[in-house]
């Protein structure tokens, strides 16, 4: 037995005496922000004043921004058109490691289309792109993150929903999961400025397709709203560096301040935009915004976040259509809903073990034949990837 189940057991009391006090905290904090949201429901000239007040002191300063819609919205979903098409992308990687015989990198991407109310079958799409070589290594030394990996994942899968864009049935929507913003990794910050421009150039592209853009965030931990209502009360604090400042509604989700209000299926609550010094680059027809939408079943809510895209959150009746495709995608699902074309796309994009084991197998190959020395992997993978069993000292 790997884990001493008795050395956890001395401490699980501790464990969830510190739990027990924890969440007794947030849920005063909770309540707190409740009462703002309710107070400042209409007040949306006053909190927008603050935040860029905030954001004079604090340039890292990062929260919501009300549009039109009191704080306290709930918007019900329209029908749905009789047709239109959908598209999703999702992506998996092999991120390079020292421990294979080579570093390399792969990026894969699968796409799928259906165009619901006609009886044309789904298109499905897979694109597997090898990085480059030279791509691989930083010019300071090492080799790329993870994260930057996963930044042009981010990238490929837009960029692969407009290669299947093609002829399409309007209104014609393409999701991701996941977030439209993206985040900086300061070590790598020249090539993720180079990354975020063909990034904007690509929902631009989409935009100009006629595609409504949006990113689908599942079980969301964000709190941009309570960042929001913190300026209220905490209005001095964004001059104080963020390392020595102490969050009034830390723990505190979104999702705890809508939950209450977002009780039927297709509710959605107020539009908000992300403010944030990577949001305000991608200028006010890209700027990410942000509603969260109830896509459970009666009795059973289940709270999503969804971006878009400011071109789409100033136009409601598109707002409200992504509420219905949503909504009824997440059905398919069952008790566990999620939208099925983006569970269908995940499914296209998945990288095997045996699949990783050939590129390598492949690539180590071309190797041989161009007489490039290949090392051998790490001992260390290599017994980790042994059968499960113990190995046993023979004295």
């Amino acid at each position: 037995m790997p884990v001493n189940l008795l050395d956890i057991q001395k401490k699980l009391q501790s464990f969830g005496e510190q739990a027990k006090a924890r969440q007794q905290a947030i849920t005063h904090r909770q309540q707190e922000v409740a009462d703002l949201l309710e107070g400042y429901a209409d007040r949306l000239d006053e909190l927008r004043a603050q935040v860029d007040r905030a954001a004079a002191q604090n340039p890292n300063l990062r929260c919501a921004v009300p549009r039109e819609e009191p704080l306290n919205s709930v918007i019900p979903m329209p029908e749905l058109p009789s047709v239109f098409t959908l598209l999703a992308a999702d992506g998996s990687q092999i991120n390079p490691s020292r421990h294979t015989r080579i570093q390399f990198c792969v990026i894969n991407v699968g796409v799928v289309k259906m165009v619901r109310g006609s009886s044309q079958a789904p298109e499905i799409m897979t694109q597997s792109q090898l990085l480059d070589y030279d791509a691989i290594y930083l010019p300071g030394g090492g080799i790329i993150s993870e994260g930057m990996v996963a930044l042009k994942r981010d990238l490929r899968e837009r960029e692969a929903l407009a290669d299947l864009a093609g002829e399409l049935n309007f209104p014609a929507i393409s999701m991701t999961d996941g977030p439209l913003e993206l985040y900086h990794e300061f070590q790598e910050s020249a090539e993720f400025t180079q990354t975020l421009e063909e990034y904007m150039t690509v929902l631009e592209h989409l935009r100009e397709l006629g595609l409504i853009t949006l990113g689908y965030v599942d079980k969301p931990g964000s709190d941009l709203i309570g960042r929001l209502l913190e300026l209220v009360i905490q209005p001095g604090e964004e001059a104080t560096p963020p390392i020595h400042r102490q969050r009034r509604f830390a723990g505190v989700r979104d999702i705890q301040l809508v939950a209450d209000l977002l009780t039927r299926p297709g509710d959605r609550s107020a539009l908000f935009a992300i403010y944030s010094q990577t949001a305000l680059r991608f200028g006010m027809d890209l700027l990410p915004h942000f509603f969260y939408l109830n896509v459970g079943s009666p009795g059973k809510p289940h709270l999503a976040r969804v971006e878009v895209p400011g071109w789409v959150a100033r136009d409601r009746a598109l707002v409200g259509l992504l509420q219905a495709v949503l909504t009824e995608q997440s059905a398919i699902m069952g008790t566990r809903p999620y939208p099925y074309i983006l569970h269908r796309a995940h499914e296209v994009a998945v990288v095997t073990m045996p699949e990783q084991q050939h590129v390598e197998d492949m690539i180590v190959a071309e190797f041989s034949r161009r007489g490039i020395p290949v090392d051998e992997g790490s001992f260390k993978q290599y017994h980790k990837d042994l059968p499960t069993g113990k190995t046993r000292y023979q004295g």
